[in-house]
C-alpha cells in the first residue's frame, strides 16, 4: 500500500511549505528468488564467446519486477496546471547494492510541470518516448524482465535510461496519447553529437491498447575506445554487455522502431509485437557497415481465478548480413510462468525460460564468433557459453 502525506508536519519540518493541494508519495518494490541458470558463462563477457558454462543456482533479485524505492510528488497550481517530480532509486536485494552502476537515482530523476488539458513537459534522466508507449503493449509489461528479448536488444524491459533529457507527454485525446523526448549530447559545438530523441504514439479503449515508437541514438566519438551511444554515456546501464549486442557498443548510431498490442479478452489477454533495431558503423567503429535486428512474438496471460495467472509467450529473433559473419544469427525464445497473489501487495512467482541461438555475431572487438545464447541478461554477466541456456526462478515480490 502506497503511504500518502497530504501537508503531513514531517513535510513541513522537510520543504518548509504547507498546501492542501500537495501530496508527497513513497512507493517501492522488492523482489528477491532463487534461480537456475544453465550454461552461464563463467568468464567475463568479453571477445571470446566459446568459454566454458556451468548450471548456477543463487539468489537473485528483480527477477519479475526490478527492486526499487522512490519518491514523487505533485503540487495543485490551479486551473488544471500542477508541478510534479519523480526520484527511483534501483537496489539488489541480495547485497544492498545499488543498481544501474551505482546511480542514486539511476532509474528515475526528473521534475516538470503539467496540465490536464495540455500535457506534461518534464526534465531529468528519463526514459524514451518509445519506452512509455510500447513497453506497456509489450510481454515485460506482464512478466517483467522474463519478458525481455534478448540482451533487451530493443530496450523494451527499460535497460537504458536518456540523461540530461527533456521530454513531453501528451493529455489523453478520445484514447490518443503522443510525445517525444530530446536528450542533450552535451558536447560543445553540435546538438547532434551524443544526442538522443524519440517520439512514439499509443491507442486505448475498450479491451485494445496500441503503442507504436520511434528512438535514434547517435555516438560521435574521439576514438574507437570510447564506445557509450548517447543515451548511455554518464551512467552505465550495462546495455552492450550481453552477448547479442556486445559488438556494436561502437556503433556510430542505433535506431530503433518499435510496435505492440493488446487486446484483453476478459479472463485472458492476448498480444503480438514487433521491433526493428539497426546499428551504423562510423569512421572510429570496431565494426565496420550495418547491422540490423528484426523481433517479432507473441503473448498471453490467463487469469485462472483472481489470485492465480499463467503467462506464455514466444519471441524470434534474426540478425541482419553483418560484415565478416557467414550466418545470420537467430534466437528463439520461450517463457512460461505463474504467479499467486497472496494479497493485494504481495505476491509468489515461478518463472521459466529457455533460448536456443544459432548463426554468427561480433565479440567486443568486432570479431566474428558463434552467436550464444543470453536469456534474461540485460548486461548482468549471465550470458551462456553455449548455443542454449534455461532460467527457472521462484521467488516473491511486494510493493509498498
Amino acid at each position: 500500500m502506497k503511504k500518502h502525506w497530504l501537508a503531513a508536519p514531517l513535510l513541513l519540518s522537510v520543504t518548509g511549505i504547507a498546501s492542501a493541494q500537495s501530496s508527497v508519495t513513497l512507493y517501492g518494490i522488492v523482489d528477491a528468488g532463487v534461480t537456475y541458470r544453465s550454461n552461464e558463462r563463467t568468464g567475463a563477457a568479453g571477445h571470446d564467446n566459446g568459454q566454458s558454462g556451468h548450471s548456477n543456482i543463487a539468489l537473485s533479485s528483480g527477477n519479475l519486477s526490478g527492486s526499487r524505492w522512490g519518491i514523487k510528488g505533485r503540487e495543485d497550481l490551479g486551473g488544471g496546471w500542477n508541478a510534479l517530480f519523480q526520484l527511483e532509486d534501483g537496489f539488489d536485494i541480495t547485497n544492498g547494492k545499488p543498481g544501474q552502476n551505482g546511480g542514486l537515482f539511476g532509474r528515475q530523476a526528473y521534475m516538470g510541470i503539467g496540465s490536464t488539458q495540455y500535457g506534461t513537459l518534464t526534465m531529468g534522466r528519463q526514459y524514451t518516448s518509445l519506452n512509455d508507449f510500447v513497453a506497456p503493449v509489450a510481454p515485460v509489461a506482464l512478466v517483467g524482465g522474463f519478458g525481455a528479448h534478448p540482451g533487451d536488444i530493443d530496450d523494451l524491459d527499460q535497460t537504458a535510461r536518456v540523461n540530461n533529457s527533456i521530454k513531453y507527454t501528451s493529455a489523453t485525446y478520445s484514447g490518443f496519447t503522443f510525445g517525444a523526448l530530446y536528450g542533450f549530447g552535451g558536447q560543445p559545438g553540435s546538438l547532434k553529437q551524443r544526442n538522443t530523441w524519440s517520439v512514439g504514439a499509443g491507442y486505448g479503449r475498450g479491451p485494445l491498447h496500441v503503442g507504436v515508437g520511434y528512438e535514434r541514438s547517435d555516438n560521435s566519438k574521439s576514438g574507437p575506445k570510447d564506445s557509450s551511444v548517447g543515451k548511455w554515456s554518464g551512467t552505465d546501464d550495462g546495455f552492450f554487455n550481453s552477448s547479442i549486442n556486445q559488438g556494436y557498443a561502437s556503433a556510430q548510431s542505433q535506431q530503433i522502431i518499435a510496435a505492440g498490442a493488446t487486446y484483453d479478452l476478459g479472463p485472458a489477454i492476448v498480444g503480438v509485437n514487433y521491433s526493428n533495431v539497426q546499428y551504423r558503423s562510423g569512421a572510429d567503429s570496431l565494426f565496420t557497415g550495418h547491422a540490423a535486428f528484426n523481433i517479432a512474438g507473441v503473448f498471453g496471460q490467463w487469469t485462472l481465478r483472481p489470485a492465480l495467472q499463467l503467462f506464455a509467450g514466444y519471441s524470434y529473433t534474426r540478425g541482419g548480413e553483418v560484415t565478416g559473419v557467414d550466418d545470420r544469427a537467430q534466437y528463439h525464445n520461450v517463457t512460461l510462468g505463474a504467479q499467486y497473489s497472496l494479497s493485494k501487495r504481495s505476491s509468489v512467482y515461478l518463472m521459466g525460460g529457455y533460448q536456443h541461438a544459432s548463426g554468427g555475431t561480433l565479440d567486443a572487438l568486432g570479431n566474428p564468433v558463434a552467436a550464444t545464447a543470453s536469456v534474461s541478461d540485460k548486461g548482468n554477466g549471465h550470458s551462456s557459453a553455449a548455443q542454449s541456456q534455461a532460467i527457472v526462478s521462484i521467488g516473491v515480490r511486494h510493493r509498498f
